[in-house]
């Protein structure tokens, strides 16, 4: 599987591209998408952008928000300067922003965001008609729930996160629960765990996804084997856990990439995750420098 990762300055894209990335994807400050993490002047970002091109990477401008309509012709002319400087493709998380880009006749190769909430075939199949040619899943989605979704999606790409990196415990952004980014008072230092309400479809009860690291490990062996082309590594703050996140991805993928079999790879999964110990770090979306560099203030 390919791998893209998200970065927030020029120095950061210099280290992913050297190190195995294939792509990376961003956004800058003034034009905001999901994360905070984001360029601070686009100087820096069309320099990456420029870096990539000349490594032959791709890149991907982040607007996965959902913005006033107001603001469109701003994030058209953005996204449309972006695209003569070299950039690849665009990801998007509102229907109405594909929409007004089309009529616009700017059609450049789109991203579903994970917050488009693509959980069906028929939601497939709405955001192909809006030009989405590449889908981003989300951490509820099951392989076996994958594998019948993409029956019908010839020639889409597919994306999904590391689950044993980064599986987010609840639906993003619709689920209420604490998560890391929360701004609720201590919703920062709350464990992640999945909602424990029950819910009813149909006649069936049904409840959020909880898993352990070998129930991770064999999603992301079922995702390899069914044939997903991207690992994606999200944006945050906090650069040396970025770092830690993406050489850990990096390992697990040219693991798969040996043939090891389901039971070895999950077993190994398990081992290295405890081993190296991630949450020393500290939190993905806390600011660190990155590691070759001074604290701010020092």
């Amino acid at each position: 599987m390919r791998i893209t990762v998200g970065i927030k300055s020029l120095k950061e894209a210099d280290y992913f591209l050297h190190n195995g990335a294939d792509e990376i994807y961003f956004s800058l400050k003034s034009v905001p998408g999901h994360r905070s993490a984001a360029f601070s002047n686009e100087k820096e970002l069309l320099d990456s952008i420029k870096l990539a091109l000349k490594l032959r990477k791709s890149t991907m401008l982040g607007m996965n928000a959902v913005y006033p309509r107001e603001k469109y012709p701003v994030l058209l002319k953005h996204a449309r300067r972006m695209m003569d400087h070299g950039l690849d493709g665009v990801i998007v998380r509102d229907p109405a922003l594909l929409e007004y880009f089309n009529e616009k006749n700017f059609r450049p190769f789109f991203v579903s965001s994970i917050l488009s909430a693509c959980f069906n075939s028929q939601a497939m199949e709405f955001y192909q008609d809006l030009g989405i040619r590449r889908f981003t899943f989300h951490s509820q989605i099951l392989p076996e729930d994958l594998a019948m979704m993409l029956k019908g999606a010839a020639k889409t790409e597919t994306v999904v996160f590391a689950p044993c990196i980064f599986l987010a415990a609840n639906i993003v952004p619709y689920c209420l629960c604490p998560y890391p980014e929360s701004k609720d008072p201590g919703g920062a230092a709350l464990p992640d765990h999945a909602c424990t309400l029950r819910y009813k479809c149909g006649e069936q009860d049904f409840r959020m996804l909880d898993s352990n690291l070998y129930m991770q490990a064999g999603m992301f062996y079922d995702f390899y084997k069914m044939g997903v082309q991207w690992l994606k590594v999200p944006r945050q703050l906090n650069t040396p856990k970025l770092i830690a996140d993406f050489k850990v991805t990096c390992y697990l993928n040219e693991l798969l990439g040996k043939g090891v079999d389901r039971k070895a790879f999950t077993a190994a999964v398990a081992e290295l995750v405890q081993r190296v110990d991630m949450n020393k770090y500290g939190k993905s979306y806390h600011f660190k420098p990155f590691p070759d560099m001074p604290a701010r203030g020092a």
